[in-house]
């Protein structure tokens, strides 16, 4: 890429830009207004209205509870749930944190627990093999068989056991040391020299991946502003409708509208003007003379 391409890129580039944070700045403001004037109205509403709603919720959940207890129940229940399962990571990492605490207070809670429940164990373990016997025989066989390979290719046998977390620290830090460890400058110098490549193919790719990135980066920027812009003309406010009309004045229109029917339909209008009996080359009769002394000769 040449210097004249790299200046007219970085030219529009430049221009697109501000052009692009400019309408993000008008669009944000709107939205922040918008935003803004709904909250002052529903604060407006509900505070206004703050009784009727929290007097429509008691009667509801009343209603509800006498109707059916055990469904009311139920859909608490139902919804809790959904919370919970909604808010699945924020519920984990509090247990995770209360267990951090005090880890040994919850192993010996439910080492007691499983002590008094011994026998509840077992018969829930029994149930859940009874109802999934398939289940379980498949996923038996599936064990044994890969266990079968492994030991036919000479590998160990495959064990996966809980691991504390202080040693979980422990092997992530030599992982670390052992993967992050540092190259001699003999060592650099082979590896570098086993994959270099010809200055001018390097010199070639580079100017093809500026060129590249730089027509790719125009093309998101004006895909950018056209998707603003139309967002922000979308919203472009136009003539005021008029205001809706009250029952009063639409009842009064209805009336006039009735009146000028029936005054059109009753007003006594001029007859028409007959057309001339006379010759139409004659003369008007207002305009002949009269005679003063009454005689026609």
């Amino acid at each position: 890429m040449t210097d004249d391409e790299t200046e007219r890129f970085e030219r529009e580039s430049e221009d697109l830009r501000l052009q692009i944070a400019h309408a993000r700045a008008a669009l944000h403001d709107r939205q922040k207004q918008r935003k803004e004037a709904r909250r002052e109205y529903a604060r407006e509403y509900y505070a206004k209205h703050r009784e009727e709603y929290l007097e429509y919720q008691r009667q509801y959940r009343a209603e509800q509870r006498e109707k059916d207890p055990e469904a009311y129940r139920e859909g608490k229940r139902g919804r809790n749930q959904r919370w919970r399962d909604k808010h699945k990571d924020e519920v984990n990492a509090r247990l995770r944190d209360k267990y951090r605490e005090d880890p040994e207070k919850h192993r010996e809670r439910r080492r007691e627990y499983y002590a008094e429940h011994a026998e509840e164990q077992r018969a829930r373990r029994r149930e859940y093999y009874a109802r999934n016997k398939e289940k379980q025989n498949a996923a038996s066989r599936a064990w044994r068989d890969r266990e079968k390979r492994r030991r036919a290719a000479g590998l160990p046998a495959r064990r996966i056991h809980r691991v504390p977390r202080d040693e979980r620290e422990r092997n992530r830090a030599a992982a670390d040391a052992f993967f992050s460890r540092l190259w001699t400058k003999p060592e650099l110098a082979v590896a570098k020299k086993s994959i270099e490549t010809p200055p001018e193919l390097w010199a070639e790719w580079k100017r093809d991946c500026l060129k590249a990135r730089a027509t790719y980066t125009l093309a998101v920027q004006k895909q950018e502003l056209a998707r603003l812009q139309k967002e922000l003309g979308r919203g472009t406010p136009g003539p005021k409708p008029k205001p809706r009309l009250t029952p009063e004045e639409l009842e009064e229109v209805r009336m006039e509208a009735i009146a000028k029917q029936i005054n059109d339909r009753l007003r006594h209008r001029d007859q028409p003007r007959r057309p001339h009996h006379l010759d139409p080359a004659a003369p008007h009769p207002m305009l002949q003379q009269n005679n003063s002394t009454g005689l026609n000769r």
